[in-house]
């Protein structure tokens, strides 16, 4: 058994139920906040003593009733959503839509409340939206597998009702980030609330279409010859429009060579839960009779990994299945208990101990340079905690972290002209010695100790 091996089998289900369990312990240290709120809310509603008393300009905000309002216009958005572009082989009735529409709402109120507790306690960088996401992943599996919707498409459905609640989650911690920063500014919540709906409206088109940037650029299509008869029912397999398909291509053959191949030539087949095929997209040539191509999409793949997202998967697919093994699951649990009455964050604990240690060996190098520098600031009889947030390591790390982005996205559109149109990277260096691991560790290296000297140098008053 190799190390990706082992992961699959048994890092990633602990895993699984450690990140779970984190993030039930999280809400449930959050109760008395959601409590409390509810009752503030409702009592506003109502009215009362001080009902009639003039307001702060910098306490005007939305009420508990436009919330309400919000939260029903939600419920009636999903419940189109679902009725009118329903999940391929997951349709429900009417009722069904509703409830599923409405158990949305429920989990987005009670983690937006988690997530902003949070945010407020530790900051955002702490907040922890996966395992929220993944409680509620959980929680709706579960529901699922009760009323018997156990076939991959309702795992596709229960994916959508946790990315409504994930992106809530994600949006009400920096909602509470900017409505705490702009009270310290003197800023009119109210106002600032019209501003959060332009910045989301732009956001969504923004990050969507980088998304789409990212998952088109990085795709791949490899030969992949296999015999299949079309006219044979299969299960989990489904023929579908190729959509997204460029009408030219590139095909990576066994011998690492590229020929151009044409969307004319295919017909696409989704496979999800196949017993025949694993999950993913095929393309099917009608002139030979067998699959010759797997079309593999860029988010998710080796090049852009999505560790999290493999993580909800298995959760999902485990529970619907009956397959999931919870004897790991569970150990993951209690080693989660267990480092949380140690006292240590058990959430970041869980997702530190799921995740490859590829993903994680530069936040740990990262925790390293900061112990250098604290101790050396030290040393020199100074105090590390006495300059706060405001730091050389901090203000250089946040520019290594925004030019790190920002390459990032020139290598996505990069790979992204090479794909479409079918042409070399205009700017692209050719092979030498500079293509080996050896040279990659010392680069990092260099990067680590650059991170290492400027933190150390005092900022000028």
């Amino acid at each position: 058994m190799g190390p990706s091996d082992m992961w699959k089998t048994y890092i990633r289900p602990i895993g699984a139920g450690a990140v779970a369990a984190a993030g039930v312990i999280a809400l449930l240290k959050t109760m008395p906040t959601i409590i409390s709120a509810l009752a503030s809310g409702f009592k506003k509603m109502r009215g009362g003593v001080g009902a009639k008393v003039e307001t702060l300009r910098t306490e005007k905000d939305f009420s508990m009733g436009t919330a309400m309002i919000g939260s029903a216009v939600l419920v009636v958005i999903m419940f189109l959503f679902l009725y009118l572009k329903p999940v391929p082989g997951a349709q429900v009735t009417l009722l069904q839509n509703l409830a599923a529409s409405v158990l949305i709402v429920v989990f987005g109120f009670l983690f937006v409340t988690v997530s902003s507790r949070i945010v407020g306690l530790i900051g955002s960088s702490a907040n922890p939206i996966s395992g929220m996401t993944i409680a509620t992943l959980m929680a709706t599996s579960a529901i699922f597998l009760v009323e018997g919707w156990t076939t991959p498409a309702f795992g596709a459905l229960a994916i959508t009702i946790g990315g409504v609640v994930c992106i809530a989650s994600a949006e009400a911690g920096d909602t509470s980030q900017d409505l705490k920063t702009g009270f310290l500014v003197g800023s009119t919540p109210r106002l600032q609330r019209f501003a959060f709906l332009i910045g989301i409206v732009v956001s969504t088109f923004a990050i969507g279409g980088t998304l789409q940037l990212m998952n088109t650029g990085a795709q791949e299509f490899r030969a992949a010859p296999q015999a299949w008869n079309l006219s044979a029912p299969h299960d989990g397999v489904a023929v579908q429009k190729a959509a997204g398909l460029n009408e030219q291509f590139p095909v990576i053959n066994a011998d690492k060579t590229k020929t151009i191949h044409h969307k004319s030539e295919y017909v696409l087949l989704n496979a999800l839960g196949s017993p025949e095929l694993p999950d993913g997209k095929y393309l099917y040539s009608p002139q030979t009779g067998q699959i010759e191509v797997q079309w593999i999409p860029g988010i998710g793949s080796e090049k852009i990994a999505a560790p999290q997202a493999r993580l909800m998967a298995t959760v999902i697919s485990g529970i619907l299945s009956r397959k999931l093994p919870w004897g790991l699951v569970l150990l993951g649990v209690c080693i989660v208990i267990t480092v949380e009455l140690l006292g240590i964050r058990s959430l970041a604990f869980a997702v530190g101990a799921y995740l490859s240690i590829g993903t994680t060996l530069a936040i740990f190098t990262g925790g390293v340079m900061r112990w250098l520098v604290d101790a050396a600031v030290r040393k020199a009889g100074g105090d590390p905690e006495a300059e706060g947030d405001v730091s050389p390591g901090s203000l250089y790390a946040s520019g290594l972290i925004a030019a790190g982005g920002i390459i990032g996205l020139l290598g996505v559109a990069l790979k992204f002209y090479e794909n479409f149109f079918n042409k070399d990277n205009p700017i692209g260096i050719p092979h030498s010695i500079f293509y080996n691991n050896g040279v990659s560790v010392v680069a990092f290296a260099a990067l680590a100790f650059s991170l290492y000297y400027f933190a150390r140098k005092p900022l000028k008053k």
